[in-house]
């Protein structure tokens, strides 16, 4: 058959197999594949890289070809791909003139290979109840990338550490060898290198940059809401870095389930492996990272002054880090000396309002009103149904409205051992997230508690 004929084949496939398409997808996906012979029945496609081969397949459109060139020709055709530019192949390879003027080399892939803070490291990732698990499981695939936990999906509010667990990971694969190529990159520059590579008609160096690497560190996922162009593109580098068993490890401000604006089929896929959140750091773990940071700069700064940052700024480390950082600052170079009334002055525009202190007492009495248990028997040993739910939420309410270590939370409803109030905690926490019901009943005791 002739090149003329098969080119005629082609446009024919186009016509009833892609004309749904938008032109941008079309654009995107379609123009580059072009038929380059067909041959003891099997129609051989020039395409850019593997990554085309996926979404042809994983459309659905593969068979269709199939089918439609065998009718065509009254043929039993089948369809097989042939790579412009090969990710096996660590040669470099000049594609021709006719095709594109790009010329693959590995050393021209997208990586960061030393440009990982060297601060963000495990080893600086201070830990109590609330990041310890995520910290555990980052750490874990970064000594076995794609094998232990993947995907890893991190959600929590800004500044408790998650583009720190995403340096740690990539700190700790080039500590296991440099030669590891990380793909790390914000969602939001996901986005803009998208829309760049269309507009230079550049999309298979675009997505070679993520073929080579054994892990994909994707910071701020929420920017690729509404996103719908980024979001295919990214739910094609996902599969293809999954099914290659490379880590993927991705970062949000919210949980799957709250990203309205992405797709459904990307929801469960970060679904797919560990989700895992960060918490609101306790005042133990805002007092250790003070005190470890303090210590790393060398300085001495009393502990009464420690104490008073870690009590007054409470929701974000980058915050209470910057506190630091800034009282250091002002003490040396204007020589002023660190007391709480000094600090008080320095952060004056820092510190957070003090909600109303809530202590255990008025706790119980809210326990006592509003699920009808008394006092004396929420403090009992007895361990009945009817009282073993309502002494928990006393203890979530507890770990969630005062400062108080775990311990100290269990000793206050009659129980000895510290690991009594945290499963307490995770079992209200996990209740009031699956059942509305239980979720109203919570806010309505925060809300009397806080009177």
């Amino acid at each position: 058959m002739t090149q003329i004929d098969l080119a005629h084949v082609w446009k024919k496939v186009l016509d009833k197999i892609f004309f749904s398409l938008d032109p941008q997808t079309q654009e995107l996906w379609v123009s580059p594949i072009v038929p380059k012979e067909l041959k003891d029945n099997i129609l051989v496609l020039n395409a850019p890289n593997k990554y085309f081969e996926d979404w042809i397949v994983s459309g659905g459109y593969k068979i269709r070809i199939e089918e439609l060139v065998s009718k065509e020709l009254n043929l039993n055709i089948e369809v097989k791909f042939n790579y412009m530019y090969d990710i096996k192949d660590t040669k470099k390879e000049t594609v021709s003139s006719e095709k594109s003027d790009f010329e693959y080399s590995p050393e021209k892939i997208f990586v960061l290979k030393e440009s990982f803070n060297p601060n963000y490291t495990f080893d600086e990732f201070i830990t109590d109840e609330s990041n310890r698990f995520a910290k555990a499981v980052c750490e874990t695939a970064s000594k076995e990338p794609g094998v232990a936990y993947n995907p890893i999906f991190i959600y929590a509010p800004v500044g408790l550490g998650k583009t720190h667990l995403l340096h740690a990971v990539g700190n700790k694969m080039l500590e296991m060898s440099k030669k590891f190529r990380i793909a790390y990159i914000s969602a939001s520059k996901f986005v803009s290198d998208f829309v760049t590579a269309i507009q230079n008609n550049r999309l298979d160096i675009f997505r070679s940059k993520f073929q080579n690497a054994v892990a994909l560190l994707l910071d701020d996922v929420q920017f690729l809401i509404e996103k719908e162009k980024s979001q295919e593109e990214f739910f094609q580098v996902f599969n293809m870095l999954f099914d290659m068993k490379k880590q993927i490890v991705i970062t949000s401000d919210r949980k799957p389930q709250e990203l309205k604006g992405i797709e459904e089929r990307l929801i469960s896929r970060f679904e797919w492996g560990v989700v895992a959140d960060i918490g609101k750091p306790s005042l133990e773990l805002r007092l250790a990272i003070l005190r470890h940071k303090a210590k790393k700069q060398k300085v001495y700064v009393p502990d009464d002054v420690l104490k008073y940052i870690a009590e007054n700024i409470t929701e974000n480390i980058r915050r209470i880090e910057g506190a630091l950082i800034r009282i250091l600052a002002r003490s040396l170079t204007e020589n002023i000396p660190l007391t709480v009334d000094t600090v008080k002055e320095m952060l004056k525009d820092m510190v957070e309002p003090q909600p109303k202190t809530v202590g255990i007492e008025k706790i119980i009495s809210v326990i006592e009103d509003e699920l009808k248990v008394s006092r004396k028997e929420l403090l009992s040993k007895k361990r009945s149904e009817a009282l073993v739910l309502p002494r928990q939420f006393g203890m979530y309410l507890a770990k969630v409205l005062t400062d108080l270590s775990y311990s100290e939370i269990s000793e206050s409803f009659g129980r000895k051992d510290h690991t009594t109030s945290y499963h307490a905690y995770l079992k209200i926490k996990s209740l009031i997230s699956s059942n509305p019901y239980y979720a109203q009943i919570v806010n309505k005791m925060i809300t009397r508690a806080r009177q």
